[in-house]
């Protein structure tokens, strides 16, 4: 059974538990400042690329001289999260998600110049994708963390809507071995990359990538109480102070090293936006789906990417771009305590 769903049963369980619990238990729970307590399952699809540009120091590489593709990364994420009313109408929160990534592809594209192509005799002429390898993606980790400090800035009088403004911490990981190598393109065989047919090593790690974007956000949330019992919330957030690192291992390249063969970073940007429908069961205990979307993105950052020969001289060149995206549906359940015991908002 997936990870994730692994976690979000056994939670789901304790949350549910949590109305019966004795009298004496509820009392010593409701003295406390509001609190509330979530889970939430997160079925998501993500991808990540990125390409750079080392044709400056050598003539024969295109623009782009390499591009990777993780593709259909697809995830469930178990979630748990804290969100703790404050003083003077702020809050605190913290989340964190984890799950096993359940398959997904990579796609790995080589491009020549015209000079290259003219020098190494392809079949193609001109500026071209030279070669294009699939492998399978499977058996690896996402997980992510984050921190939230938030004010209400605006609350209807008869509490059925309200506005704040919040500034977050995120850290998010992705982790991705890809497994074998299928040769779909190749205009020069046997002399820059295999016939175009060749499938090779499936039991065998030939690239694992490792990227953590670190995101410093400003965002806006909200709630509007449609009924008693439905209320709908969402938030949106944007880090103009993202930082990212990322570092390939090529386990077949005896020219490279092996910790890693490339890294990767630079500064860009990123939004999260996050709609969520809720039903509140009882005042303290609710349940919620929604829908969730979260990209990152570097792109032009001068000398942001590396080689690192097996022997010799780290190497530098343009990075052109490298872009994480996740998107899926959510659904979960939360319980709220504290607060002298008012009913949920």
């Amino acid at each position: 059974m997936r990870k994730g769903l692994v976690i979000a049963a056994a939670l789901s369980a304790l949350l549910a538990a949590m109305p019966a619990l004795s009298g004496e238990w509820r009392m010593k729970f409701q003295t406390g400042p509001k609190t509330t307590i979530g889970l939430k399952v997160w079925d998501s699809r993500g991808e990540t690329t990125w390409s750079h540009n080392a044709s400056p120091s050598d003539p024969t590489l295109g623009n782009p001289t390499s591009r990777l593709s993780y593709r259909d990364i697809d995830s469930t994420l178990a979630e748990i999260t804290g969100h703790v009313e404050l003083p003077q109408r702020f809050y605190l929160e913290l989340a964190y998600g984890s799950g096993n990534i359940d398959e997904g592809s990579l796609v790995d594209e080589d491009f020549l110049s015209a000079f290259g192509a003219q020098f190494f005799g392809t079949s193609q002429s001109g500026e071209h994708l030279f070669s294009q390898t699939v492998s399978n993606v499977n058996d690896t980790d996402v997980h992510y963390y984050s921190l939230k400090l938030g004010r209400s800035v605006f609350g209807d009088p008869r509490k059925r809507g309200g506005v704040g403004l919040f500034g977050q911490l995120q850290l998010w990981s992705e982790q991705t071995r890809a497994v074998g190598i299928r040769q779909t393109v190749c205009t020069s065989p046997n002399v820059l990359c295999a016939p175009a047919g060749f499938a090779g090593f499936a039991d065998t790690t030939v690239i694992k990538n490792d990227v953590d974007w670190r995101s410093l956000f400003l965002g806006v949330d909200g709630y509007y109480r449609i009924t008693e019992k439905l209320a709908i919330s969402g938030t949106l957030a944007y880090s103009p102070l993202t930082e990212v690192e990322n570092e390939d291992i090529h386990f077949l390249r005896t020219d490279l090293a092996q910790n890693p063969s490339f890294k990767l970073d630079g500064s860009g940007d990123t939004i999260n936006a996050e709609v969520t429908l809720s039903y509140h069961f009882t005042p303290n205990f609710a349940g919620h789906a929604g829908l969730r979307y979260w990209k990152a993105r570097v792109e032009n950052e001068t000398a942001g990417w590396s080689v690192f020969p097996a022997e010799g001289i780290r190497q530098f060149a343009d990075l052109n771009e490298l872009e994480s995206e996740r998107k899926g549906v959510t659904v979960g359940v939360s319980y709220t305590f504290g607060g002298q015991n008012k009913a949920s908002e």
